[in-house]
């Protein structure tokens, strides 16, 4: 597949995805992760009487949960999910009617089927979006929020940059950046951080790649944190040169890091990509460490 140096073309169970992007990604095609496999969970505080949990599953189903209280005794909330202010959302979907206890509470959780996920995939991968509850002086809003990645470390090769959303044209540096149409740490599927091959970045992974093909990299530990302040571990397994193309990432299932950058100048199209897997579970981080302060720069 031909691949545009400026815009690297990913292919999504049949639905061709432009990802503003210098860097062209690999071609792997994995067998599918178990339907249970949490694909994201998103979250809302709704004002002061809770929270709300929004779970998409590999299968493309999901479940919404609802832990609230201080609402109206005994009353049906309609909800639904929406983008824009609280005041006048644009609807994404209608949600379930939320039916309080005589309390004014109401704890539960409902299956959501894959036609109403794939509605509120079209903006839960790349754009923000919230949810509402009742209508009028009644209604009680939230927005949905997920972790990201904020930090990368290679201790064995110096490696340690913030992790930044990418802004769309030519990748920034002194910060690395993630494609936010895949996946975040603990997540099924790819995630995948991408830098440039230079000093300061992704120059020692380049480096260590030109020699017996990466066989000194496998075993090396990376650690990942994340902007709700945890850290994940992870190992190298797989080195990966000359890659042109990604074709199928989406339909991989299995949980996987995958750390990217250029083997070449400005125009390159063959890229190194890292394949690491998790070896723990996320571990408490202090909220400095999970957010540096980045200090990206265009490259020149």
């Amino acid at each position: 597949m031909q691949m545009s140096r400026r815009h690297p073309i990913l292919r999504a169970r049949r639905v061709v995805i432009a990802i503003t992007l210098a860097m062209a990604i690999a071609t792997i095609v994995a067998p599918l992760a178990q339907a249970v496999s949490v694909r994201r969970t998103w979250t809302a505080h709704v004002s002061a009487n809770g929270t709300v949990a929004l779970t998409a599953y590999w299968a493309g189903n999901g479940t919404l949960s609802l832990k609230l209280t201080g609402l109206r005794p005994s009353t049906a909330y309609p909800m639904i999910a929406y983008r824009g202010s609280c005041s006048k959302p644009t609807l994404i979907t209608n949600l379930p009617k939320a039916v309080t206890d005589a309390s004014g509470s109401i704890t539960r959780v409902w299956a959501v089927s894959t036609r109403v996920m794939n509605r509120i995939w079209r903006y839960g991968r790349t754009a923000s979006f919230s949810i509402k509850i009742g209508s009028g002086t009644a209604a009680r809003c939230g927005s949905f929020s997920f972790p990201v990645a904020t930090r990368i470390a290679i201790p064995s090769l110096g490696i340690d940059l913030p992790i930044v959303k990418p802004g769309g044209g030519y990748p920034l540096c002194n910060v690395a950046m993630y494609i936010q149409e895949l996946s975040q740490p603990r997540e099924a599927g790819v995630t995948l951080l991408y830098a440039h091959a230079r000093k300061g970045m992704f120059l020692p992974l380049l480096d260590r790649s030109q020699r017996n093909n990466g066989a000194s990299l496998i075993g090396s530990t990376v650690r990942v944190w994340t902007s709700n302040d945890l850290v994940y571990t992870y190992q190298i397994t797989r080195v990966r040169r000359h890659v042109t193309s990604l074709d199928g990432v989406f339909d991989i299932g299995p949980e996987q890091l995958w750390i990217q950058t250029s083997e070449g100048p400005r125009g390159t199209v063959a890229k190194l990509i890292v394949v690491a897997k998790r070896v723990g579970p996320g571990v408490a981080a202090s909220h400095a460490a999970a957010h540096p302060v980045a200090h990206p720069v265009v490259c020149r």
